[in-house]
C-alpha cells in the first residue's frame, strides 16, 4: 500500500486529482474536444511543480523547523525526508519528554528549597542554644558556680553538633564530586564487621541493644573501598540502634549470590512507615523528628549511604514494618 507521507507523494495526489476532476467536468459538460484532453493532462507537470512549491513553502518548510528543534533538543542535527507519518509520534515523545523534564525541574527545585529550610532549622537549634546559654553567662550566670562550667559544657555540645552536621555535608559533597576516587581492595567484610561493633558496643549497651553477626555466605573476602564502607556499616548500625528497642537486636547478615555478596543489616525496632520509605535517603529527611534530635544524629547517614553505594554501582534497599523493624541492604561483589 502506497503511502502519502512527505511533500512529493501528497503533491502527486493532489495533482492527479485536480487534473481528473477537470476531466471529469469536461466529460460531463459533453466536450469531447480531444486537443483539450491532451493539453489538461500535460498541465500535469506544471501542476505538479506548483503543488509541491506550495506545500514546502507553507507547510513543509513549517514543520521542519519544528522537526529540526526536535532533534535538536535529542542531540542530532541529521534529518533526511520528513515522514509526515512520524511527526505526530516524534512530536508526542518530544512533548512527553520536555513534560517529564519540567516535572523534574520542579521536583528538583522543591527539594533544593526543602533541603535549604531543612539546613537551616538544623543549624539554628543549636545556635539558639548557643546564644540562650552564653546570654545567660553574660548575665551573671559566669559568677555562678552552679550553672557556669553546666551552661558551657551545653555550649559546647552544641557547637560539636553544629560541627557534625557540616562534616556530614562535607563528606556528601565530596562523594557527589570525587566518585572516581574510591580506593577499591580485597578486604575481609567479617573482619570489618567485628571492628564496627567494638566501635559501636558502648552506644548498643547504654540503648540496652545486642549486636549480632550472622554469615551464611561461603566466602568472606568482597572488593570494595573497606572505609567506605565501613562508614556505610557504621551508619546503618547507628541508625538501626538509634530506632531500637530496649532489649533488641541489631543484626548483620552475609548472603551468597553467585559471585555477589548480599549484606543485611536488620534490627527490631520501631520500624518505619511505608509513606516514608521513598523519602528516606533525602538528607536531612527524619521520621521520628523528635526522637531523631534526643538521641543525637545529624539527619545525613542515610544520604552518605546512599552516595556511596551509587559510587560502588550499587544500591541501597529496604524494607521495614511498622512496629517490626527494618532491613537495609545491599550487594557487594565477592573477590
Amino acid at each position: 500500500m502506497i503511502k502519502f507521507n512527505n511533500a512529493f507523494k501528497i503533491s502527486v495526489l493532489i495533482s492527479c486529482f485536480l487534473i481528473f476532476t477537470i476531466i471529469l467536468v469536461y466529460f460531463f459538460q459533453k466536450i469531447f474536444d480531444v486537443n483539450i484532453y491532451i493539453l489538461t493532462i500535460l498541465l500535469f507537470v506544471p501542476n505538479l511543480l506548483v503543488t509541491y512549491f506550495l506545500l514546502n513553502k507553507f507547510f513543509y518548510d513549517r514543520i521542519k523547523v519544528i522537526y529540526k528543534s526536535i532533534y535538536k533538543f535529542k542531540g542530532t542535527s541529521k534529518i533526511t525526508e520528513i515522514d509526515i507519518d512520524h511527526v505526530e509520534k516524534e512530536a508526542k515523545e518530544w512533548a512527553d519528554a520536555k513534560e517529564e523534564e519540567l516535572d523534574q525541574m520542579k521536583k528538583d527545585d522543591n527539594y533544593r528549597r526543602e533541603f535549604i529550610g531543612n539546613v537551616s532549622h538544623e543549624l539554628k537549634t543549636p545556635i539558639f542554644n548557643i546564644q540562650g546559654y552564653l546570654q545567660t553567662l553574660i548575665d551573671g550566670g559566669l559568677n555562678d558556680e552552679n550553672i557556669n562550667l553546666k551552661y558551657l559544657k551545653r555550649a559546647n555540645k552544641s557547637v560539636d553538633r553544629m560541627i557534625n552536621i557540616i562534616d556530614d555535608l562535607e563528606v556528601i559533597s565530596r562523594l557527589e564530586t570525587e566518585q572516581d576516587e574510591l580506593d577499591f581492595q580485597k578486604f575481609n567484610i567479617v573482619e570489618l564487621v567485628h571492628e564496627i561493633f567494638d566501635l559501636m558496643e558502648m552506644k548498643a549497651s547504654e540503648m540496652n541493644i545486642n549486636l549480632k553477626l550472622q554469615n551464611e555466605s561461603q566466602g568472606v573476602t568482597v572488593v570494595a573501598d573497606r572505609n567506605k564502607i565501613q562508614q556505610v556499616l557504621m551508619n546503618l548500625v547507628s541508625n538501626s540502634i538509634k530506632y531500637g528497642k530496649d532489649g533488641g537486636d541489631v543484626i548483620i547478615r552475609f548472603f551468597d549470590m553467585h559471585n555477589n555478596m548480599l549484606i543485611e543489616v536488620s534490627d527490631n525496632g520501631i520500624g518505619i512507615a511505608q509513606e516514608s520509605l521513598d523519602r528516606l535517603f533525602e538528607r536531612f529527611y527524619r521520621v521520628d523528628k523528635n526522637r531523631s534530635r534526643e538521641i543525637g544524629g545529624t539527619g545525613l547517614g542515610l544520604a552518605i549511604v546512599k552516595h556511596i553505594l551509587e559510587g560502588h554501582n550499587q544500591t541501597i534497599n529496604v524494607r521495614s514494618t511498622k512496629g517490626k523493624g527494618s532491613t537495609f541492604s545491599f550487594i557487594l561483589p565477592k573477590a
